[in-house]
């Protein structure tokens, strides 16, 4: 059986274990391996490759062109918000 959790450590550097009760007793080897901070590097990765998925899979969507439909989205509303008070002031 093998148990892998991640913690972070305190400052007392002071960790209690709970272990589960079908863990037999007896001698067992404990391992801590600390965790460096390649988070970053796999973050940058996974961010680089989700920014190709999308060209990837056909998209031609563009920051211009979303913006552009962002815009045009709230002008379609605002031209409904003025047509229902136009007909509420009637």
């Amino acid at each position: 059986m093998t148990i892998e959790q991640t913690i972070e450590i305190p400052a007392s550097h002071r960790i209690t274990l709970d272990l589960p009760p079908e863990l037999p007793a007896g001698k067992a080897k404990i391992i801590i391996t600390p965790q460096t901070e390649k988070h970053a590097a796999n973050a940058y990765e996974t961010i680089e490759s989700l920014r190709g998925l999308a060209k990837k899979l056909g998209s031609t969507l563009t920051v211009e062109s979303f913006l552009e439909m962002r815009h045009e989205d709230l002008r379609i509303e605002e031209a409904k918000y003025k047509k229902l008070f136009q007909e509420k002031g009637n």
